[in-house]
């Protein structure tokens, strides 16, 4: 159920993006991360960001869709995994 939510909320922003309405340079996605000390990792988008179904590629790094906490635009949160 969770990461329907996500897909859709970034289905969104990345039609936004298309249109020339908003810059992924201003969308932030926290993640959970096994390799952090804090268990989490801020990460910022860019134009050559890729959604697909079920993550996000960004560069080299690819994020599961089930590992996005929440969703940052312009550093207001628009989407938060319920806990």
């Amino acid at each position: 159920m969770g990461r329907l939510e996500v897909y859709e909320r970034l289905k969104r922003i990345f039609w936004l993006a298309r249109e020339g309405e908003l810059s992924l340079n201003n969308v932030e996605l926290l993640v959970l991360d096994r390799s952090s000390t804090s268990g989490v990792r801020c990460l910022q988008l860019s134009s050559e960001a890729v959604l697909l179904k079920d993550r996000v590629v960004v560069g080299c790094s690819q994020i599961p869709l089930h590992r996005i906490l929440e969703v940052r635009v312009g550093g207001r949160c628009v989407w938060r995994r319920e806990r």
